[in-house]
């Protein structure tokens, strides 16, 4: 099976799982609701894992651990910023001032700085869990499971 089958099923199952988390913060508190934000990436990174070692019966070589790594943070970060700005494009329909501010804040150079903060805070944490899990953790996972290297 070729990695773009994992890359689709990796974003079909996160994407999914973030509409459902996102429902969830909606109805937990300001600060707990947070906490969900990685947990749609996490699960389905791992469900992905057991589906690759399951049909390949082996851990994923350097090569595919480097374009999965990179493919899955893509995925993830490239749709939450297009329906991040769907959304406010959405609103944006019935009250113009929405976009018209949002503009504004593009303009401001601490706003952007904020936000691609709090992205690098999530972002290399995520792309370093990956790596590992996708590395000396799916080895040891093929091991038990199949008792190969």
């Amino acid at each position: 099976m070729s990695l773009k089958r994992y890359f689709l099923i990796f974003f079909l199952i996160c994407f999914v799982l973030t509409c459902l988390c996102g429902v969830l913060a909606a109805v937990l508190p300001t600060g707990v609701g947070g906490v969900l934000t990685a947990v749609p990436y996490i699960v389905t990174m791992v469900w992905v894992l057991f589906i690759f070692l399951k049909r390949n019966q082996r851990a994923p070589t350097q090569a595919e651990r480097k374009k999965m790594t990179l493919g899955f943070t893509l995925i993830f970060w490239g749709y939450n910023v297009a329906f991040q700005i769907l959304g406010i494009a959405f609103f944006a329909y019935n009250d113009p001032e929405i976009w018209q501010n949002f503009l504004l804040y593009l303009k401001q150079p601490q706003f952007l700085t904020v936000v691609l903060i709090m992205v690098l805070l999530i972002a290399i944490p995520l792309y370093l869990l990956t790596y590992w899990f996708y590395g000396p953790q799916a080895r040891r996972m093929a091991q038990k499971m199949f008792g190969a290297n």
